[in-house]
């Protein structure tokens, strides 16, 4: 009888514990540092605009929905602890430095800001909301970091989890998506760009391997010798 091939999952004895950990450690300074210092400077601005269509008023705020919104939090931290291998983890948080970087440089250099006014909220959701404008302000809007960031796990989670649970990561992704504007965290402009930002750092880096765009950049040996 041909014997079966060993499975190529590490067992979780094999997997990089200590640099994932080193990873989200490093990835969540340096989100708080440049979030913060680039929500800075556009507040010492006076001149920061609002891009919104006239059919966003129309838009609820559901303040329930301040729990997906949140759980892209708690997700970034657990995704470097359902990597594989230190290959899948690296460019993983390769894909959030570069979305975390290419954003920051954005909010700098075209600083947005958000035009709604959020409702007042208590009880849980209210706790919540609170919480969040402690670390938040209004500006850092294009492209919608929270976005690019949830395309950036889904990608990772619907690979590495379980075949059965990709319907709930799908649900879990459109409600996050939608989550930005039921919050009146972000207006509509801020989607796209971010949807876009999130695939670029998707392809930019796969699961093993080299960078695509050093790879593209490279110049055939032919013509270095």
């Amino acid at each position: 009888m041909a014997k079966i091939a060993d499975s190529k999952v590490p067992s979780l004895e094999e997997r990089p514990w200590r640099r994932a950990t080193a990873w989200l450690i490093a990835l969540g300074a340096f989100f708080y540092l440049s979030y913060g210092v680039s929500s800075w400077l556009a507040s010492q601005r006076g001149d920061v605009p609002a891009l919104v269509f006239a059919w966003e008023h129309g838009i609820p705020f559901l303040a329930w929905t301040i729990i997906p919104y949140w759980s892209t939090h708690v997700l970034f931290a657990l995704s470097f602890y359902v990597c594989r291998n230190r290959a899948e983890l690296d460019n993983h948080a390769k894909r959030l430095l570069a979305a975390q970087v290419i954003a920051v440089a954005c909010f700098i250099v075209f600083p947005l800001r958000i035009s709604f006014a959020r409702p007042q909220t208590t009880g849980e959701f209210g706790f919540l909301f609170d919480l969040l404008a402690t670390l938040d302000m209004p500006f850092n809007q294009a492209p919608s970091l929270h976005i690019a960031t949830t395309i950036i796990l889904f990608d990772l989670f619907s690979r590495t989890l379980p075949r059965w649970t990709l319907p709930a990561t799908i649900a879990w992704s459109l409600l996050v998506s939608a989550s930005v504007l039921t919050t009146y965290q972000h207006h509509f402009i801020d989607v796209p760009p971010g949807f876009l930002l999130g695939l670029l750092c998707v392809w930019m880096w796969p699961p093993a391997g080299d960078s695509r765009l050093a790879h593209s950049l490279r110049v055939p040996s032919r013509f270095s010798e």
